[in-house]
């Protein structure tokens, strides 16, 4: 039996005795919280939350948006033709029109730049109880506890049938009381306190901080399995980088893991699984040649060659390019040029060519710039910073490869890198031949954003990497810097994994402009927290983190505390002297 006047009411309506009301959401304030909607679920009495939300097409969705701006435009004009009759300050609008003017313009730059999708909405609260006086004061409850969140809520007059019909797990929305709203307002008000994170076939990256349960991300399962891992010194970040080498280590055998560590912090992670550990240095017997194509010497072509010339070009940009200008047009010319002219004589040797050939083509060549870029490179084929001058005799035929760039100057850890991550690039087309699975992890990755040939070069290589089974993974302590190039910014939007530990005001102000994070988020990578704490951003998904690691063999392979290296190593030292003595 539904009475949906009791005693004249419409605001409510009984059933089989019971007294009922759907309520719906009316407004939201500016700032939500990830708990917003819990707060009502919470309430110690019988309720139901329902959510109707249907989305938009991205292209009707713009649309949608550019026009209210155009009529928003259009009462801007009437203002000011208005202002300019009365003889008032014509560029004084009202503040209502002012700040939705800007709400719409911040809504468009996040459908079109971050990512973001616009949805129809509508909220509605079912709750039911013995009396209408009762009904009432649960209703007073549910009002408060939203309010609280500055959630708007309130009866639904004279449409309790239509609300009824809106609740029931049928799927139908029949409340027309709706409003928009873009990707992260409506994820932030899932009715659940916490977000977990369990993929199959997975490794763990720590414990949620909300429900305590094990993060357990699977990579390979994201729709981008490209990432990055960020923080400040001490925060945790290396630790993080160790353990998950470790997990794809033992959970897949057949997958091939390359390192570049330019602080030489990797190798006790490394050698321990069988690994190989490759030093650069200027009195190493170790060589690798910026031009190498051995790998994949049967797939030569113009893209190829297209491909090493960027290379080439990046190479010179981190050795030659002043500031953040890049290199001359005309440098460009003259550096494509000869890396082609080495190509065509050396293959008539039967060998390919190393940088003394480039060199020499640059000082036969009629410009004068062409000189100074050879005078510039003069260092690089002679002397003692000649290691990069000659054919390859270390490659990546370990599964587990250590690339050591700590006694290398700046420059020229940049320039190893680069010429490290060509070779890398040959040994992902040959794994993925094989149906190898290449992982990449670069640390101090913000050093190969230091000119736009590097940055061009890299976005390029992070782009291709993907349809290629390669996992790439940037790892460092000033995203800012990082952040600053579009480039940049848009390799993180289109990366599925990001692991953020603490971070520094500056950083953690460019991490909430790009990925929109809520006031609650931020707090998850503010400096209140304790090393091993951070925000994993694994797809969808969102989960603040926490690690409390266990102490023992495989926490002495991953640290990097130096207090605590320190006390080992003191430790170790006294027990080989005592020995000694023993003996």
């Amino acid at each position: 039996m539904l009475d949906f006047k009791p005693d004249g009411r419409a605001d409510c309506y009984r059933a089989d005795g019971a007294w009922c009301r759907v309520l719906v959401f009316r407004g939201f304030g500016s700032d939500l919280e990830d708990d917003c909607i819990a707060n009502v679920v919470d309430l110690p009495m019988p309720l139901n939350v329902t959510l109707h939300i249907h989305p938009m097409g991205k292209a009707a969705a713009v649309a949608y948006v550019k026009k209210r701006i155009a009529w928003m435009d259009k009462e801007v004009i009437d203002e000011q033709m208005s202002a300019v009759k009365k003889g008032y300050d014509f560029s004084i609008l009202p503040p209502e029109l002012s700040h939705s003017k800007e709400e719409a313009e911040e809504l468009l730059d996040q459908l079109q730049n971050k990512n973001q999708r616009l949805f129809t909405y509508t909220g509605l609260v079912f709750t039911y109880a013995d009396t209408a006086e009762a009904l009432d004061h649960q209703t007073r409850q549910i009002m408060a506890a939203a309010r609280q969140r500055s959630i708007e809520v309130e009866p639904l007059s004279y449409r309790q049938r239509q609300g009824m019909n809106s609740i029931l797990p049928l799927g139908l929305n029949h409340v027309e009381v709706s409003r928009y709203m873009t990707t992260a307002q409506i994820a932030i008000q899932m009715p659940f306190a916490s977000q977990e994170l369990n993929q199959e076939g997975g490794g763990y990256y720590g414990q949620s901080k909300q429900s305590g349960n094990l993060v357990i991300c699977n990579r390979k399962k994201l729709a981008s399995p490209m990432g990055f891992v960020c923080g400040k010194p001490g925060s945790g970040k290396s630790f993080s980088v160790k353990r998950e080498i470790m997990n794809t280590i033992l959970a897949y055998p057949d997958d091939e893991v390359i390192v570049f560590d330019p602080a030489g912090e990797y190798a006790p992670v490394v050698e321990p699984a069988g690994g190989t550990c490759i030093r650069f240095s200027p009195d190493t017997d170790t060589f690798m040649n910026p031009f190498d194509l051995s790998d994949v010497a049967d797939k030569a072509n113009q893209a190829q060659l297209a491909f090493k010339i960027d290379a080439i070009l990046a190479l010179s940009s981190a050795t030659m390019a002043e500031g953040r200008e890049g290199l001359p047009e005309a440098d460009k010319s003259i550096i494509s040029r000869c890396v082609e002219l080495a190509y065509m004589r050396c293959e008539d040797k039967g060998r390919l060519p190393v940088l003394g050939d480039f060199y020499e083509l640059l000082l036969d060549q009629e410009e004068p710039e062409a000189r100074d870029i050879a005078l510039r490179y003069e260092r690089y084929v002679k002397g003692a910073l000649s290691f990069f001058n000659h054919q390859s005799n270390v490659g990546f035929e370990n599964r587990i490869t250590n690339v050591d760039f700590k006694d290398l100057s700046q420059n020229m850890r940049v320039f190893g890198m680069l010429t490290a991550l060509e070779a890398v690039r040959n040994r992902m087309y040959a794994n993925f031949e094989r149906g190898v699975t290449t992982w990449l992890y670069i640390d101090e990755v913000q050093s190969l954003f230091g000119h736009p040939a590097i940055i061009s070069y890299f976005s390029k290589f992070w782009a291709e990497g993907r349809k290629f089974n390669l996992i790439c993974t940037g790892i460092t302590q000033n995203s800012t810097y990082m952040l600053e190039h579009e480039d940049a910014r848009n390799m993180v939007l289109n990366s599925d994994f990001v692991l953020l530990h603490k971070q520094s005001h500056l950083d953690r102000k460019s991490w909430v402009d790009l990925l929109a994070l809520s006031a609650q988020e931020e707090g998850y990578i503010d400096d209140s927290i304790k090393a091993g704490e951070g925000l994993l951003v694994a797809g969808g998904v969102r989960v603040p983190l926490k690690d409390d690691f266990p102490k023992g063999a495989l926490y002495d392979l991953f640290n990097t505390k130096p207090e605590e290296i320190a006390q080992i190593k003191r430790a170790q030292a006294f027990a080989r002297a005592r020995e000694g003595g023993d003996a």
